[in-house]
């Protein structure tokens, strides 16, 4: 059974094999039918029906369900459609198999959430998908090719920390699988920054050091910088976006309010630039003439890059790292820290606070 509420604007898919629960999802969400068109499916297969009919802009699924569970669901999803803002609700006791969804879904909701915590994420959701449909955006992410696929180390890493008791030496073993992130791990784990005294030799030593969260935030810086690969990017130094990137990290982390958000404002603020460095590579024209404008005082980077582009070096990376399957609040911090206009979250409150105690890369790096 498919059953729906009408309503003018964002498209909301609820999927889950129990009818009480779509049930009382459906009236504790019917204050938000003005300006949501609510669908609730009972199961993947009519979930999937109704994506071919129109696509929408959230689905949200439970992970237990007969024939095609959640990360299946949402992972066909992701292949049709890959900018659809997906969400998890999940029991305490499906944690393991969340594991597998981490690759394909932005955020998780335990059961019972709190209504509101869900239907907060699913507006700032709405938000990211409306800047994610614009054509100035898709061209640029377009314009990398196979360079644009998600990082598989991350995904893997990121799927232990969702684990109990992650295990270190498992973490080591996919680490060592991959001699960049490798190299990276080790020296950033040996850098004072960190509070290490001394070099850090074997990879399970560096997470021992570092934290299972940083480790996986660097999987992914790695991924991210290596889009440069090892051609020279005028008036762009990779050095110096990694130096500040990682100096970003460390302070909004320091500066976070909750543990979970730490780890967000870590892995964000590493990550955070990651746009700049797509418009050098992909576009080196736009570059050239965003880098010329930002010499001349007076106007602010955001506003140029929309300028020549029609688009940010935020929201740019933030669509890329959505492709990627990272979490909405990252996702979410990353779209809007240059833009004090839109409302903080958490993470982004810590992001921002950052950039203004340590301020942008050095002049000559715009």
């Amino acid at each position: 059974m498919t059953t729906s509420l009408p309503a003018p604007n964002r498209r909301i898919l609820f999927v889950d094999d129990d009818p009480q629960l779509l049930s009382g999802l459906g009236k504790a969400m019917r204050k938000h039918r003005h300006r949501w068109t609510m669908v609730f499916a009972e199961s993947g297969e009519a979930a999937l029906a109704e994506i071919r009919r129109e696509p929408f802009d959230v689905v949200v699924s439970d992970m237990r369900m007969p024939v095609m569970d959640g990360a299946e669901l949402l992972a066909q999803i992701r292949e049709q459609d890959p900018t659809t803002i997906r969400m998890i609700l999940s029991g305490f006791s499906d944690r393991n198999a969340i594991v597998r969804a981490q690759p394909v879904a932005h955020q998780f909701f335990n059961k019972p959430c709190q209504i509101s915590d869900l239907s907060m994420a699913i507006d700032r959701a709405c938000e990211l998908r409306e800047i994610f449909g614009r054509p100035a955006l898709r061209a640029v992410i377009g314009a990398l090719g196979p360079l644009s696929a998600a990082p598989r180390a991350y995904h893997e890493l990121a799927a232990m920390v969702g684990r109990a008791e992650p295990c270190v030496e498992e973490i080591a073993q996919v680490i060592e699988c991959d001699p960049g992130l490798c190299e990276r791990v080790l020296q950033v784990a040996s850098s004072p920054s960190f509070g290490v005294e001394h070099e850090v030799r074997s990879v399970g030593e560096a997470v021992s050091c570092l934290g299972v969260e940083t480790v996986v935030g660097l999987a992914l810086a790695a991924h991210a910088f290596a889009l440069g690969g090892a051609r020279t990017l005028p008036a762009l130094s990779l050095p110096e976006l990694e130096y500040h990137s990682l100096a970003i990290a460390r302070a909004a982390r320091d500066r976070a309010t909750t543990n979970e958000a730490a780890s967000d404002a870590f892995i964000a603020g590493l990550v955070h630039d990651i746009g700049k460095l797509v418009i050098a590579v992909a576009l080196p024209e736009a570059h050239a003439a965003i880098v010329g404008r930002l010499r001349q005082p007076g106007e602010p980077r955001r506003a140029v890059e929309i300028a020549v582009l029609g688009t940010s070096h935020a929201e740019i990376g933030a669509y890329l790292l959505g492709l990627w399957g990272l979490p909405l609040p990252i996702i979410d911090a990353i779209t809007h820290h240059d833009d004090e206009s839109i409302a903080a979250t958490p993470v982004l409150v810590a992001l921002r606070d950052a950039h203004r105690a340590l301020g942008p890369p050095r002049p000559e790096h715009p």
